[in-house]
Formats: structure tokens, C-alpha cells, sequence
């Protein structure tokens, strides 16, 4: 995303500026062409999780060199220049096949806005609320995916407004529970424990040495009921929709504890359908994959000297894009199913990536590339050992993935130029 990094010459540098801050080049036009990537590979008969999340780029580094904050404000420190930018991101149910995005909403805040006291702002309706944003991605996903047999709405606690399932149409709901709300039979939190254990199952609990986290293995109780949500209108009758708990017991290590109370609409009765729910929630962490990656550990957008905030926004935007294909290479490599190619990659591309494969391959059968050359595994295999991932570790994350996609794009311009200019 640094455009001294990519022009080859200051001609195509001056090229890169001109597209990026040229009139024609419009922000919505950009949004309908990744809408577009994702809808194409939509199978009529699939069941599509959209993962909602929002994030800020913060552009307060680059602050004095913008001579043109159209479309930047304050981000929610109240100090930085950026944007908020809330993308929906679509993965197949069944395989876990990144597909793209449906839907990405971008706005700003003005750095005089009053506060929420001042607003009254629990008093608004909520098409005045920044909150409106759910429901707004909402509604353009369950549009723009129609052709798919099901969709299902996934959002963290941030999106656990009683708006969602008030004004829920055919898609379905999987939304984390924000607070202990009054249901028609209770306080949700004491009537949810107090149901009988249903299952359990152990979940393997990644380290973070950031926070001081060991890893660990952890045993999940499952608990599962039906509930009445009450609607936003007194007037209106109770919203049946069913809540699991997922509690992690018996941890020794007197660290954070697994606590997951999930509301959706999906019918659950059963512990397989319950754990296959909260398996399905699990996937939400691949949006903030995708934030990592367009961020400062992969493409930095943060990073960019851009002079207009229109550009800015256009740039993290094709930085989206580009996380999406990171996505998923990453997800086909955490499937036992194979994943087909199809359209993913050009056939140029693919003779290049057969090249570089045949490269990495060793003598040993654990050196080797098993999976089948038509599949995204098999890509997968060979961006992560550009990436610097070896056979005998785990699989590759999504920076080792995206430093392995970097190197690709570098070999396949040489590659390329070979071709044209060597006999």
C-alpha cells in the first residue's frame, strides 16, 4: 500500500497519485466492484455466514501532509484523523470458503460533535444512531446475497441491539449477548445458567504473551433454551429466539475464562446443533484477521502518504480487497474437504506457482506438496513456504501468508518479464 514500494519508476509513481486522486475514481464504484467478486462465486444452494465488525484506520502520522480531509474526522480516541470503516464479510457455512464482502459502510465524525449526553442520544431513533449500521449492512447483505439458500447475520456484542431481531426478515441471526436483558422469563443470564447441562467438549486455547496467556486446554459446558426477547414497541409480541451458553470450567490458571452467551434465531434443540452454532461463531475471528492484515502487520495502510482523504479511503479499501484473498488461501488451509481453484487464479499464474512449487518440494514426504494441484490447498502450501513457513510447523498465519503473497506478486512480474524478453 506504500506507493514508493510499488512504482518500479517515478513515471508510474506520478501514475499511482493521478489514479488515486482522480475525480472519476469513485469510492461507491470501488465498494460495487468487490460487492461483485463475492456475489459471482455465490452457489444458490449454500448457506453464507456475513461476519459484521467495525474498525479505524488511523491516519494521525500523515496528519499535517493532508491537504484534503474530505471524508476523515475524529475516530473514537477524540484526538486521531481517520475514518470508521464497517465491512461485511462473507465465508461459506459449510466449507469455510472466504468469499469476499457484501457489503462495506464507511463514515466519519465531525470533531465538534456534542456528546451523547448532549445528543440525548438514547432517545434518537435508531436510523440517527451510528448503531444504524448494523442494520444498514444488515439489509444490503440479505439483498445483495439473495440468490443464496440461507444467510446468517454474525456480529460481537457491539451488535447486540433489539432492533436487529425486531426488524429480522428472512435472513438468520447469530449475535453475541451484550448484558443481562429483562426477557419474558426472566433476567436472561440467571434463566440460561439455570438450564440443565446439555454437553461439553474441549476447545484448545491458543497463548497470546502479549497478555500473559498460556495455552491450554479447556472443557466447554453447552447450555441451551428457547427465550423471549421483548420488542423495541411495548405494544408488539415477544421475539422467540434461542440462547446458548458456552462456559469454560475448572480453569487452574486464574486466567480469562471462556464465557460465551450466543442469541440466534437458529433453531436449537440439541447439543450437536447447539455446538454447531457456537462453532459457526468461532468464525467471527477471521474478520479481525482481516484487520490485522490490512493494518500494520501486513499491508499498512496506516502507513500511507496520501494527500487527500478520499485516496486514503480508496487505498485501505483495495487493501480490503486484497486481505479478502489472503482470507482465503488462510481458511482452505484449515479444511479437510479440498477446496477447487476455479476462477481464483489465472492460468499464468498458476504455471508460475507449479515453478516455485517445484522449488520448495524435498526428498521427504512430509517436504513434499500433497494436496492437488487444482485446489487452494495446494496454493495455500506454496505462499506460505514463499512466506518462510516450514512443513514441520503449524499451519501459517495470515502475515507469514500475506509476506508469502508479496513475494509471489515479485517472482510473477520477473516471470512474466522473462517470458517476454528472453528467447
Amino acid at each position: 500500500m506504500v506507493i514508493h514500494q510499488i512504482a518500479s519508476d517515478e513515471n508510474q509513481q506520478k501514475s499511482f497519485y493521478r489514479l488515486l486522486h482522480n475525480k472519476r475514481m469513485e469510492i461507491e464504484a470501488l465498494k460495487e466492484h468487490i460487492y461483485q467478486d463475492c456475489y459471482r462465486q455465490i452457489d444458490a444452494t449454500g448457506h453464507y455466514l456475513v461476519i459484521q465488525d467495525t474498525t479505524q484506520p488511523n491516519f494521525n502520522r500523515n496528519k499535517a501532509n493532508i491537504s484534503n480531509t474530505e471524508g476523515l474526522g475524529v475516530i473514537a480516541d477524540k484526538r486521531s484523523l481517520g475514518f470508521f470503516l464497517h465491512p461485511s464479510l462473507v465465508v461459506d457455512a459449510q466449507s469455510g470458503r472466504c468469499v469476499g464482502f457484501s457489503d462495506i459502510h464507511t463514515w466519519s465524525r465531525c470533531w465538534d460533535m456534542p456528546t451523547k449526553t448532549a445528543r440525548n442520544y438514547h432517545k434518537l431513533p435508531i436510523e440517527e444512531k451510528e448503531s444504524h449500521r448494523w442494520l444498514r449492512a444488515t439489509r444490503a447483505s440479505v439483498e445483495g446475497l439473495q440468490q443464496a439458500a440461507q444467510v446468517t447475520i454474525m456480529a460481537d456484542r457491539e451488535g447486540d441491539i433489539i432492533e436487529m431481531f425486531d426488524r429480522r426478515q428472512t435472513e438468520h441471526l447469530l449475535i453475541r449477548s451484550r448484558g443481562n436483558r429483562t426477557i419474558v422469563e426472566g433476567k436472561l443470564y440467571e434463566y440460561l445458567s439455570a438450564q440443565d447441562l446439555a454437553g461439553s467438549f474441549e476447545l484448545t486455547i491458543k497463548g497470546d504473551t502479549r497478555k500473559a496467556i498460556q495455552p491450554r486446554k479447556a472443557t466447554i459446558q453447552i447450555r441451551y433454551t428457547r427465550v423471549h426477547l421483548r420488542a423495541k414497541n411495548p405494544a408488539s409480541a415477544a421475539i422467540e429466539v434461542y440462547a446458548i451458553e458456552a462456559r469454560e470450567v475448572n480453569n487452574t490458571l486464574a486466567q480469562e475464562t471462556v464465557l460465551w452467551r450466543l442469541l440466534t434465531t437458529h433453531q436449537v434443540d440439541s447439543v450437536q446443533k447447539a455446538r454447531q452454532i457456537i462453532d459457526w461463531y468461532s468464525m467471527r475471528w477471521n474478520i479481525e484477521q482481516v484487520f490485522r492484515i490490512i493494518k500494520q502487520k501486513g499491508l499498512d495502510v496506516e502507513n500511507s502518504d496520501l494527500e487527500t482523504g478520499k485516496a486514503l479511503i480508496i487505498m485501505t479499501l483495495m487493501a480490503l480487497f486484497a486481505a479478502s484473498k489472503i482470507m482465503l488461501l488462510h481458511l482452505a488451509s484449515k479444511q479437510e474437504h479440498i477446496q477447487p481453484i476455479g476462477t481464483t487464479f489465472s492460468e499464468d499464474q498458476l504455471k508460475c506457482l507449479k515453478i516455485i512449487s517445484q522449488d520448495y518440494e524435498g526428498n521427504t514426504l512430509r517436504q513434499q506438496n500433497r494436496y492437488p494441484p487444482n485446489s487452494l490447498q495446494w496454493v495455500y502450501w506454496v505462499i506460505a513456504r514463499l512466506g518462510g513457513w516450514k512443513p514441520q510447523e503449524k499451519q501459517a498465519g495470515v502475515i507469514t501468508l500475506f509476506t508469502g503473497w508479496s513475494r509471489f506478486q515479485q517472482i510473477y512480474q520477473g516471470w512474466i518479464l522473462a517470458r517476454k524478453f528472453v528467447s
